[in-house]
């Protein structure tokens, strides 16, 4: 939801990791496979929080969906079904995430993880909101595609 990456991309870093003395890993038979359980070391628990404690920069996004709009002009026909999907799309975003915020209860929490949970949840809220300012946002750019007369 915050931090797209791929499932190839995780091995290489926790291998880097692994090298640089930050994690341990120990192997565990799971039946027929053989799980990899790492582990933060003493220096890779100095080393998150000296990352976390960095002061918050405000971001950069990197949206694929902004650079195809970028785009859409270059659409043969009508570009409206294409702004319609994102809009379909975040709606399914926007229900997954209210159920799945609607579920949690941070009284239920013990108390040594609230603050984790609390900043967990927070992610999440922002996520959301996220997803709807950028609903909000398509549908005013499929009312104002519309107005042009493109379609």
């Amino acid at each position: 939801m915050f931090y797209n990456t791929s499932f190839g991309s995780i091995h290489p870093a926790l291998q880097k990791l692994e090298r640089e003395n930050l994690v341990t890993v120990r192997q565990e038979a799971n039946g027929k496979r053989v799980r990899k359980i790492y582990s933060r070391t003493a220096k890779g628990a100095k080393a998150f929080q000296d990352w976390i404690s960095e002061p918050v920069a405000v971001f950069k996004t990197k949206d694929e969906s902004m650079l195809r709009l970028f785009y859409f002009g270059h659409i043969e026909g009508d570009v409206a079904p294409h702004i319609q999907l994102y809009i379909d799309e975040a709606d399914q975003w926007i229900a997954a995430l209210e159920t799945m915020l609607h579920a949690q209860d941070l009284s239920k929490v013990p108390a040594e993880f609230q603050k984790m949970a609390f900043f967990q949840l927070a992610t999440m809220r922002y996520g959301l909101d996220l997803i709807k300012f950028s609903k909000s946002w398509y549908q005013q750019l499929l009312k104002d595609y519309k107005a042009q007369g493109f379609e």
